[in-house]
């Protein structure tokens, strides 16, 4: 399914780095409701947060696809680790990218890359939940800055990130767009922090922003076509996330497969079952299936560098619900060794719901396909 050597090369190098420095604490990082700030410096050490960014600004300048290949495997041992280094990867930092001035990019960019400057992506408000349509958050124009005043909730990062891109709607002509926001604006305040079932290493927290005065360099997008190109970026997110998914489904699968072939029922092991085989061989179909949906998502970057709507809202609805599927299935397999801490499988299962809603809930995904589809010529 990769396509070099490279490729291959980059897989194998990720999977021993988290087996050695991510896997052995995960249950840890769970139980304590605790940011893995320590992951971070080591994939700056890595060169993983520079892996898509230009290597004029210190970078690799690498696509999409190897950063599917990397978070599917950071995914199988600690998914909140995933999504942190995903927001790195496939959100704010590509605004940057594609949007800002210059002295913004040397800024900020080689910062990430050495990991001195970690993002958020600020888009949830508590009454509008992620419609950027109905966005709340107001920018007024004031001199040479733009005032910001509102409150955003469940951001990830949002205790941690020296960098918020923040959602919003600018007065003076009502258009959605977004800006940079840094940590240290006066105003800028982070609220509660949230108490998740699972992913609980994300440092999801309220941001508020009271009279934030923002440069107006900071301004990524704004006015006709704004919004357009948000969601352009989102079927990025969306692809970066399926792969989350993926690698969640795909632990769950391998200790459910290790686990029926040394457990022993009358002298015989699990998968000497036929009802077990049918189970496992539903779940490899499943698992299957979406690795297929999301490399081949991945891979189809046509839309100025993005997969299009309806390839990407399709790879991450099958895999955040597929993996549900697995985990659970796979929770079933160990019994009720499967419903205790000591195993990973109950971490498996809360990780793979919590997907279901990062960045986005799975019923907007199936209206954007909704979207897609009623603008299709057949």
């Amino acid at each position: 399914m990769l396509r070099s050597n490279v490729e291959e090369l980059l897989k194998q190098c990720t999977s021993r780095f988290v087996k050695s420095q991510i896997m052995p604490q995960a249950r840890k990082w769970d139980e304590n409701k605790q940011y893995p700030l320590e992951n971070m410096k080591k994939f700056a050490e890595l060169g993983l947060l520079g892996l898509r960014i230009p290597k004029k600004y210190g970078g690799s300048g690498r696509g999409l696809l190897d950063a599917v290949i990397v978070l599917e495997q950071i995914a199988k041992a600690d998914a909140s680790t995933a999504v942190n280094l995903h927001v790195q990867l496939n959100a704010s930092p590509l605004f940057v990218m594609l949007y800002s001035g210059e002295e913004v990019k040397r800024k900020l960019l080689p910062a990430l890359v050495s990991g001195k400057a970690l993002f958020s992506m600020a888009q949830t408000e508590p009454e509008v939940g992620s419609n950027l349509t109905e966005l709340r958050t107001l920018a007024r124009v004031e001199g040479s800055y733009y005032v910001v005043n509102g409150t955003k909730t469940m951001i990830t990062m949002g205790s941690i990130a020296h960098v918020h891109l923040v959602y919003l709607r600018f007065d003076d002509d009502n258009s959605i767009g977004c800006l940079l926001l840094e940590k240290e604006t006066k105003g800028f305040s982070v609220g509660k922090s949230e108490n998740f079932l699972g992913l609980r290493g994300l440092g999801s927290t309220e941001l508020v922003f009271q009279d934030c005065r923002v440069p107006k360099e900071n301004l990524l997008l704004k006015g006709p076509g704004s919004l357009r190109k948000m969601l352009t970026l989102f079927n990025g997110t969306r692809v970066g996330l399926a792969s989350i998914s993926l690698g969640i489904a795909g632990a769950a699968f391998e200790e459910a497969l290790k686990y029926s072939k040394l457990r022993t029922i009358s002298g015989k092991p699990l998968i000497a079952f036929q009802g077990l085989q049918w189970k496992l061989a539903d779940m490899a179909i499943t698992l299957e299936a979406m690795k297929h949906l999301v490399y081949s998502a991945a891979k189809d970057t046509k839309l100025n560098g993005f997969p299009d709507q309806f390839t990407s809202s399709a790879a991450r609805i099958f895999s955040s619900e597929g993996a549900i599927k697995i985990a659970n299935t796979a929770l079933d397999i160990f019994g009720g060794y499967g419903y205790s801490k000591e195993f990973p499988m109950e971490r498996y299962l809360r990780e793979a719901k919590g997907m279901t809603f990062v960045g986005g809930t799975i019923d907007v995904l199936r209206n954007a396909i909704g979207s897609y589809l009623s603008k299709k010529n057949m």
